[in-house]
Formats: structure tokens, C-alpha cells, sequence
């Protein structure tokens, strides 16, 4: 008997000297909210924030690939031909009349383009021009002074004075780039190329980083590089209208 109330009395003793474990814990959830849902408050606007920077991003690029397509479809209509063959020169010049940047074709070979603006001030579709000649400059240094500090820039013609296959070292090669957009450059060919381990068809938006566009020309010996800037906003010319005049053209292929 003694020994029971022993045990009791042990046990009471255990109950009063445990701290009330339960009653903490429920308090310290009424008490203060959890920090992870802290984070999830204190995140979301940077998120959002982040969101709608990359819906703005690619809305951009997808807008540039349909500007490409778009314009070598209304080229083609403008020549009266089914696809350019590798004529460069051709290919360039009509698109600089689709997009607005002049209004009448000019025509030259792959290696005379650049010359055609070099000294010029403005395009007669009233885009200003800033060049950038071999002798100053490396492809890649003309591309990152037009870049400057600025995640977009926009109407880049690139002319070599030689390409690597035979007609291209005889007429050189030019062509046109429809964008740079953090880092990635938006372009079509007048030929076939690959890029990336990917095979891109004549007039096929062409969409790669700055350090592969650079690898994919560096055979060729750079003529100089042209940026058209429009300075105040015109109403853009709807691509496919401004295809509808046609002239003659003298073709000559990079090959």
C-alpha cells in the first residue's frame, strides 16, 4: 500500500515540474505568422514584377521573327521572284524599301552596299545613318558600339567585303539584321545556313546569341556595318502595301 501512494505521489510530482509543451507551441502559432509565408508576401510583387517583364520579352521577339517572315515574303512579291538564290545584294535592298528605310530600290552587289551608305546622312525614307568602316572597327565592335548600353536595338545592315565561296569572294555578301534583343540577334539570310547545329532555310528568321552570329561570318573580311535610327516615330508602313511597287534588278549571288 505504501509503495503505491509512493508512485502516486511520484507521479503527481512529474506532471506539475513538465513545462506546459502544448500551450507554447499553440501559442507561438497564434503569436506570429510563419516566416516562410513572410517570404511569400514579401516576394510576390518581384515576381509579378518578373512575370510581366518576360511576357514583354518574348511578345518582343516573337514580334521581330514575324517582321522577318513578313518582310522576305513582301521582298519576293516586290522582285517578282520565288526565292533570291543566294543574291544578296537583291535581298537587302528590297527589304530596306519594304520595312520604309528607302523608298526606292538600290541596287548593288554584296561588297558596293555598304559604300551606297557611308557618307550618307539620312535614307530617303528618313532614317538617319551612323557607319561604322573595317578600318576602324571589327564586326564585333561595331555591333556593341550600336548596342551601347541599350538591351534593344533595331536595322543593322552588315556588308563584307569577301565571303568564303567562290562568287562570294568575288561580290562579297550583305545582310540585314532585324534586331539585337538582350543579346540575341534576329536575322535572315539570302542562302542556306546552319547555325547552332540548326539548318535554316533562305529568308528564315535566324535567331541566335551575338558570340554564334559572330562565329558564323568570321571567314568573311567585313566592308563595314551601317545603323539606321528613326528619330521620331512615323506611322510604320504595313510590310505587304509597300511591296506592291516593283523594279528591275541586277542579281548577283554570294553563293
Amino acid at each position: 500500500m505504501i509503495r503505491w501512494k509512493r508512485a502516486v505521489a511520484l507521479l503527481l510530482l512529474l506532471l506539475l515540474l513538465l513545462p506546459p509543451c502544448a500551450a507554447l507551441a499553440e501559442g507561438e502559432k497564434d503569436d506570429a505568422p510563419p516566416a516562410q509565408a513572410d517570404a511569400l508576401l514579401v516576394g510576390a510583387p518581384e515576381q509579378e514584377a518578373e512575370n510581366n517583364s518576360l511576357r514583354v520579352n518574348a511578345a518582343a521577339e516573337e514580334s521581330l521573327r514575324r517582321q522577318i517572315e513578313d518582310t522576305y515574303a513582301a521582298a519576293k512579291k516586290r522582285a517578282r521572284r520565288k526565292s533570291f538564290k543566294g543574291y544578296c545584294g537583291a535581298y537587302v535592298a528590297n527589304q530596306l524599301v519594304v520595312l520604309g528605310i528607302n523608298t526606292s530600290y538600290l541596287s548593288a552587289n554584296g561588297n558596293n552596299t555598304f559604300e551606297l551608305y557611308r557618307d550618307l546622312e539620312i535614307t530617303s525614307g528618313g532614317y538617319r545613318v551612323t557607319a561604322y568602316g573595317a578600318r576602324d572597327y571589327t564586326l564585333e565592335e561595331a555591333l556593341r558600339a550600336i548596342m551601347g548600353r541599350n538591351t534593344a536595338v533595331r536595322n543593322i545592315l552588315v556588308g563584307f567585303q569577301k565571303g568564303t565561296s567562290s562568287a562570294g569572294k568575288k561580290y562579297g555578301h550583305v545582310l540585314f539584321i532585324h534586331g539585337i534583343r538582350n543579346g540575341k540577334v534576329f536575322y535572315s539570310d539570302s542562302c542556306a545556313r546552319i547555325v547552332d547545329d540548326v539548318k535554316y532555310r533562305e529568308g528564315e528568321p535566324i535567331v541566335c546569341s551575338l558570340e554564334s552570329f559572330l562565329d558564323q561570318y568570321a571567314g568573311y573580311k567585313l566592308d563595314g556595318v551601317v545603323h539606321f535610327r528613326q528619330e521620331k516615330k512615323l506611322p510604320q508602313l504595313p510590310i505587304l502595301e509597300a511591296a506592291a511597287s516593283t523594279s528591275e534588278e541586277k542579281l548577283v549571288s554570294e553563293g
